[in-house]
């Protein structure tokens, strides 16, 4: 007990309040402003004062009811998604103690992508439960990375890494293929190649919910059991605690996740893999810290993206997998000029 307190103590003195508070001002106010864009700008656009009707109930116009109907939950599953991903991805990286750790890299994403996929062009009556199915190609895609790179005993990041780009590749391979075999059908599941938020309403919104506040409560809770995972499985135990059963709620999490999010935005990459480097730099490794920060800086990420992507070819839209990827990739191309040892 005397040992977790001296930990707590140091984690605590080594981040900045100061800095850590700034970024979390700039980042909840940055998520007031891109959730107002998201609102506002599209191929119809809608004024600050229609927004405010919508809020007060005071009009029902044409423009509230694009509002309602289309912004709002396009708008808040960007924002419960983009969260998603991102504590996703620190759960993996937490877990794996490996930099490049994320649901899309390692198998969940894509095993979500191909069931849905499957489910959707072969029995489409079933088409109806796609969270359910989400959940079920998340697992499988993360229990085979699991079991391809070892027992919890021998895993390395070397093994799950090598693992996990092999399930990614092969689940991703199939999926193109049952498309590609379906083109009458290309239309309807040609986002879960890249992602899109556009196609989301409220039921997937209330469908989804439930499993994410569930998800987001037990992660917090598990704040200070990540922290100290951090400083290494011996230390961990010796600590009294129980890694495999940490290792276990992690798995379970992150399923949880990325498959709700899968399931009615497709597989949107990078969120998971940028958000917890961002983090990392500003709030050290205290993940009582990092979690709730992460929530924040993923939404803010993917709702950003969202309105980017409306403007790429204007009054078009462009899947916001597209803008994630781009940023991914400009990011990572920075961090390699910069230094890779800042990972």
């Amino acid at each position: 007990m005397a040992k977790l307190k001296v930990f707590s103590q140091t984690k605590i003195k080594q981040d900045k309040p100061k800095r850590a508070a700034l970024i979390f001002i700039v980042s909840a106010c940055l998520l007031f402003i891109v959730m107002y864009l998201n609102l506002a700008i599209g191929s119809s656009h809608i004024t600050t004062h229609d927004i405010f009707s919508y809020f007060t109930g005071h009009t029902n116009t044409k423009a509230t009811f694009l509002v309602h109907n289309v912004r709002m939950p396009r708008m808040l599953g960007g924002l419960l998604i983009g969260a998603a991903l991102a504590l996703a991805g620190l759960l993996m990286q937490a877990m794996t103690r490996n930099p490049l750790a994320s649901p899309q890299i390692f198998g969940v994403n894509s095993g979500a992508s191909f069931v849905i996929v499957l489910i959707t062009l072969a029995i489409p009556s079933l088409s109806s439960i796609s969270t359910i199915l989400a959940f079920i190609g998340a697992f499988i895609g993360g229990l085979t990375v699991y079991l391809l790179s070892g027992s919890t005993q021998k895993i390395t990041p070397i093994k799950l890494a090598l693992a996990g780009m092999a399930v990614h590749l092969f689940f991703s391979s199939l999926t193109q293929g049952i498309i590609l075999l379906n083109e009458d059908s290309t239309t309807t599941v040609m986002f879960w190649l890249v992602g899109s938020l556009s196609t989301i309403k409220w039921a997937q919104i209330m469908n989804i919910l439930p499993w994410l506040i569930i998800a987001f409560v037990v992660t917090i809770l598990m704040g200070r059991q990540l922290s100290i995972l951090e400083l290494g499985e011996d230390l961990a135990k010796g600590l009294g605690q129980k890694i495999q059963l940490i290792r276990i709620m992690i798995g379970i999490l992150v399923i949880v996740l990325a498959g709700t999010s899968v399931s009615i935005a497709g597989p949107i990459g990078f969120v998971g893999l940028i958000v917890p480097h961002i983090v990392k730099h500003y709030v050290s490794r205290n993940y009582l810290l990092m979690i709730p920060l992460s929530m924040i800086i993923g939404a803010d990420l993917l709702l950003l993206s969202d309105v980017l992507s409306r403007l790429i070819a204007f009054p078009f839209e462009s899947p916001v997998g597209i803008v994630t990827s781009f940023l991914g990739a400009v990011y990572f191309l920075a961090i390699t000029i910069r230094g890779v040892d800042r990972l």
